[in-house]
């Protein structure tokens, strides 16, 4: 199935900000809108479990620093039904795992107020997220002709073909999982939220049927990247591939 789509690494990379109230009352209010980002990609892309690494922020302030670390940096928020990393962290303390029957906004604003709790900072700073990144992601596909039917597909990736498992929703749209952790490969669409001082989300796409013109795809894809405007994310890069 080489014609399904082909591998761009590169084809579109797009990192947008939000502003924030001048005074905010916690990092709460950052973490709220970071979680708004993945109801806004719900149609394009959903993740089974978030990696959320921690950090420690100036009292007083939310200017995040590089020293001191947390004692607990890493947090893997993942549903009962997905295996943990086998590959994060790189380096450093493993993973605290916290295990939800399902990632809703109700049950991940609960891990994280439960993270506050429990990760320490040194005296004089605080500790608030440092990124958010989703993990076992799987992407819309929207014209199923050569996938009907099928549980799995084999995808050709540069000099690899991958068997990559398909499902079907509830709602009876069908999604495409990505490829193994182990992989070099990016998934079709990626997103990451940062803070450093100021709310950032860099969002990627990497395979050719969600970046060209005229597919389902790429429609779901301009639809998101609309819903994220509307909610005062501001494109801080330009779009060759899409519309801002």
């Amino acid at each position: 199935m080489s014609e399904f789509t082909a591998y761009e690494p590169q084809g579109e990379s797009l990192t947008f900000t939000r502003p924030f109230a001048s005074d905010p009352e916690s990092s709460e209010v950052f973490f709220t809108d970071a979680l708004r980002v993945r109801d806004h990609l719900a149609g394009v892309v959903r993740p089974s479990g978030f990696d959320l690494w921690f950090g420690c922020a100036i009292d007083g302030t939310f200017i995040s620093v590089n020293d001191p670390e947390p004692s607990e940096p890493y947090w893997e928020l993942l549903r009962q039904d997905t295996p943990a990393s086998t590959i994060y962290p790189p380096s450093g303390p493993p993973a605290t795992t916290r295990r939800l029957a399902e990632l809703s906004d109700e049950a991940l604003l609960a891990t994280y107020r439960q993270a506050l709790n429990v990760v320490t900072c040194p005296p004089g700073f605080f500790v608030m997220f440092e990124r958010i990144a989703p993990t076992g992601l799987v992407t819309r596909v929207v014209d199923t002709g050569e996938i009907a039917g099928r549980d799995s597909i084999p995808v050709k990736l540069w000099d690899d073909t991958l068997e990559l498992a398909t499902t079907t929703a509830d709602d009876g749209t069908t999604w495409l999982a990505s490829p193994p952790e182990t992989s070099p490969y990016l998934p079709p669409v990626t997103f990451s939220i940062q803070f450093e001082s100021i709310l950032a989300l860099t969002f990627s796409v990497n395979w050719t049927r969600w970046l060209e013109k005229g597919t389902g795809e790429h429609e779901l894809v301009q639809s998101a990247l609309n819903a994220l405007l509307a909610d005062e994310w501001r494109p801080e890069s330009r779009a060759r591939h899409f519309t801002l």
